[in-house]
């Protein structure tokens, strides 16, 4: 009877450790027990063999980097995963936030965020050093004149899988047929540069013909901020330069505020910009901000000259504007053109867990996005996986980014939910027509 009641005790002393051990899980899992928040279906024997399997069960090459809550990415080995750039700043803060955030739900460890303070050495040194200490995945921010060197570094460890954020990872090459700033070292998911410059563009000329109707083209300044070391970031300038000659027939009224030897951050622009503002006689000034510090640059000196309502900036980025326009401050900046952190981080941070996890290699990811004429040399074909893009204004900024919150099941904005929808925004576009170009190279063609 005694032998029984040990028995029966036993079996309810381990009934009541399972249930601390479940409710724990709860409590650490991001995405469970949050008011307004799906429920992410991500438990362990949910029978998935891929995230985004096709029907029949098979690996869908063009989704398996994006997160599935229905897969349980906890029965593949973990990871650690880092961010190394060769900056800091906002968009580099916020990226490395949505990393963070991605990093624990494809059941990696996030190792951190490291700024080389615009030191390319420290960078290789710092991804170095990181490799040494086991760090296996990594997201690469340098600057783009080194890009040779930093493949270099890697191809050493094969076991290493990484992909780059703010620019395609080119190698520099020139000449008849090669893309700006060379061949494809990697995929890259992101944007079309130069029609980020010609959008930007587009925008300031709207802005104008609603505000300043009867001021005539050559009486406005127009500015386009640059970083001409960076060609993705000359691309955009290329595009913004090319559009208001279209927009405007104006040519003598343009003018390029190029901070290569003042430095890729707030000062920098600021000690580009200033001279020419201040000392070209125009009234009114029309900016392509090209980055968030050097459009808060451009507007900064606007406002010294007492011109901040004659005058639009916009931008390609918005993560300053963003935390400018909470921080209760209006002025020239008004507009960005921009996708979400976590959105751009989302596909990025899947891509290294797919390779890591041997599911997919750089040569095989994103098939549908393989950019015809401009991939990588010698046999791969390195896809360019495109982002949808919205303009944040002041009326409506919260609404987007609330929504951007409640697809990635995050907290990096603190708005309200009410009257947002899940539909109201897509983290998906459709594959553009220049993509269904047949590519005829040697390597594509066969012959």
């Amino acid at each position: 009877m005694r032998k029984a009641q040990v028995l029966i005790l036993l079996f309810v002393l381990l009934l009541l450790l399972c249930a601390c051990a479940k409710n724990e899980g709860g409590q650490n899992n991001p995405l469970q027990n949050e008011p307004g928040r799906e429920e992410p279906g991500n438990t362990p024997g949910s029978g998935k063999p891929y995230p985004n399997a096709d029907s029949d069960g098979g690996i869908n090459l063009d989704k398996i980097a994006h997160y599935d809550r229905e897969y349980d990415y906890t029965q593949n080995p973990r990871y650690r995963v880092a961010y190394l750039t060769i900056e800091s700043g906002p968009l580099y803060q916020q990226s490395a936030e949505a990393y963070e955030h991605w990093a624990p739900l494809y059941n990696c460890e996030w190792a951190g965020f490291l700024s080389a303070g615009g030191d390319s050495d420290l960078f290789l040194t710092n991804l170095q050093n990181l490799i040494d200490q086991g760090v296996e995945g990594f997201i690469l921010d340098p600057d783009a004149s080194i890009w040779p060197a930093v493949v270099s570094l890697l191809e050493q460890y094969p076991e290493v899988k990484w992909m780059s954020q703010m620019a395609p990872p080119r190698d520099g090459e020139s000449g008849e047929g090669v893309p700006t700033g060379g061949n494809l070292l990697n995929n890259y998911v992101g944007f079309d540069n130069y029609d980020s410059g010609r959008q930007q563009v587009l925008r300031l000329v709207q802005w104008k013909k609603e505000n300043l109707p009867d001021v005539p083209w050559e009486e406005i300044g127009f500015v386009a901020m640059a970083f001409s070391s960076s060609p993705p970031l000359q691309e955009r300038v290329m595009g913004a330069v090319d559009t208001w000659e279209a927009e405007t027939g104006c040519t003598d009224n343009i003018f390029i505020a190029d901070a290569v030897s003042t430095g890729i951050n707030l000062q920098g622009g600021i000690d580009a910009v200033g001279p020419v503002i201040s000392t070209k006689d125009y009234q009114y000034w029309l900016v392509a901000g090209l980055i968030d510090d050097f459009a808060q640059a451009a507007a900064s000196v606007i406002d010294q000259q007492g011109l901040t309502d004659n005058s639009c900036v916009v931008v390609f980025g918005g993560s300053g504007l963003q935390m400018q326009w909470d921080a209760g401050q209006q002025d020239s900046f008004r507009y960005a053109l921009f996708t979400a952190q976590n959105l751009y981080a989302e596909p990025i941070i899947g891509a290294v867990y797919a390779y890591l996890n041997g599911w997919a290699t750089p040569d095989s990811i994103w098939p549908s996005w393989i950019m015809p004429h401009d991939h990588g040399k010698d046999g791969h074909t390195y896809s360019q996986l495109r982002l949808p893009t919205v303009w944040l204004e002041y009326e409506t900024y919260k609404h987007y980014l609330e929504w951007t919150d409640m697809y990635a099941n995050a907290d990096a904005y603190p708005y309200s939910r009410e009257g947002i929808n899940v539909n109201d925004y897509t983290p998906f576009l459709e594959i553009p027509e220049e993509y269904k170009v047949p590519c005829t190279c040697e390597y594509c063609s066969g012959s």
